[in-house]
């Protein structure tokens, strides 16, 4: 309850704010005008009690979700509303001191925290100024007012609850921040530890119903790269993972820089960035599934290419984007000979072109706008410089890798 010395004061603050005529300011045969407000904001205080339990009982029963929160924790936030609203009423005044500011936000926050939907706090916050407004014209029809007085007071307070509600909807608003920050860092952790391997299998199945996950289903790991104009949002959708239907297709979350995901089935092949996948794997065994799609991420980056791939897709160009010291020593065997011979560049692109065709001399001479006897001179002239035959399965095994290692740090 206020004091009542506070409540001359307040009510002395709100005459002067708005200035009522001096007319009204002196005694007439209805009475003071000043009086008759000042006695209505003092019933309304002294009533005060009584409206917190009429208010937080109307708030239940219209609105039965706050059941989830403490009686005496409503009746609180709900005093705390009254009493604000009419202390700045009375004074004319808005401005929330730091202890306001503080009070206002932790009911916010506590809202939030007991599971109150944000449209129902709102709702309720209306509740309680309804109940205000009906108290103020019940209270004002035992005094002769005026219609003018009753409607500032009443835009003064309506003013004043605008302005404690903003404060109570910000502490709610950080309270949920926190939360979901609080959510995406638990789930981060359980990603991360399922693909690593590192979680305890007598803990897995609680820890994956918790993300909507189904303990006793395969699922693909997939890793994907962040950067370059692909954002993790873009990455969740390629990945199949809806947001507005939470966990439909798996969790991801952002691990060491790149987004790892557990899935229920392969992404796509045509996505726009660039993304590794594993094989299906049980939960417990998932950080096979990874280890195999963090390769294939390498092998995607290496190469150059867009979208989602597994090490089948890939083939033998993983090996050779992860076996650097074999590929430089083949580079050194059937590349740098051409390069010192003279024309290595055209040397190499006859070569490229040469395997793509299938070693079909024509094709490859079409291919490139040459003759095919520029075709043939070019081949003769590698085998020369590398003492190598084209006719041996190894040199074109060892040739085709070799090229496409270069390929790769073009």
């Amino acid at each position: 309850m206020i004091g009542g010395a506070y409540r001359t004061v307040g009510i002395t603050s709100w005459t002067a704010h708005h200035s009522l005529p001096e007319t009204q300011n002196q005694s007439t045969a209805g009475g003071c005008r000043e009086g008759v407000i000042m006695e209505i904001l003092d019933s309304l205080l002294n009533e005060n009690a009584d409206m917190v339990a009429r208010i937080s009982g109307a708030v239940l029963s219209r609105l039965p979700i706050y059941r989830r929160m403490a009686r005496d924790d409503l009746d609180a936030g709900v005093r705390l509303q009254v009493e604000w609203v009419l202390r700045s009423a009375g004074s004319g005044s808005t401005r929330l001191s730091d202890d306001d500011l503080a009070a206002f936000s932790a009911f916010g926050e506590r809202q939030q925290r007991n599971g109150i939907p944000f449209d129902n706090m709102i709702r309720a916050w209306q509740v309680g100024v309804e109940s205000l407004v009906s108290g103020l014209r019940q209270l004002s029809g035992r005094w002769e007012t005026e219609d003018g007085e009753l409607w500032r007071f009443t835009e003064s307070m309506l003013a004043s609850s605008a302005v404690a509600l903003s404060e109570t909807v910000t502490g709610y608003r950080r309270a949920d921040r926190d939360a979901v920050e609080a959510l995406d860092a638990e789930r981060s952790r359980f990603v991360r530890a399922v693909l690593l391997g590192l979680v305890p299998s007598t803990e897995l199945r609680v820890r994956a119903e918790m993300y909507g996950l189904d303990p006793a289903a395969e699922f693909v790991a997939a890793r994907a790269r962040l950067g370059d104009g692909v954002s993790q949002h873009g990455l969740e959708l390629a990945l199949g993972i809806d947001g507005a239907v939470p966990h439909r297709c798996g969790v991801c979350a952002v691990v060491d820089g790149d987004l790892a995901a557990l899935l229920t089935e392969p992404p796509p092949r045509a996505v726009n960035g660039q993304i590794g996948y594993g094989p299906p794997r049980k939960l417990e065994r998932l950080a096979d599934s990874y280890r195999l799609a963090a390769r294939a991420l390498v092998t995607v980056q290496a190469c150059k290419l867009t979208g989602a791939y597994d090490l089948e897709s890939l083939g033998l160009r993983s090996a050779v984007a992860v076996d650097l010291d074999m590929g430089d020593l083949l580079r050194r065997r059937y590349l740098e000979p051409l390069v010192a011979g003279g024309n290595g560049e055209d040397l190499i692109a006859t070569l490229r072109a040469y395997l793509a065709c299938g070693m079909h001399v024509e094709s490859t001479a079409t291919r490139l706008f040459v003759h095919q006897n520029t075709v043939r001179y070019r081949l003769a002239r590698f085998e020369e410089l590398t003492g190598t035959s084209l006719r041996d399965t190894e040199v074109l095994i060892e040739l085709w890798w070799a090229l496409e290692l270069s390929a790769m740090h073009m």
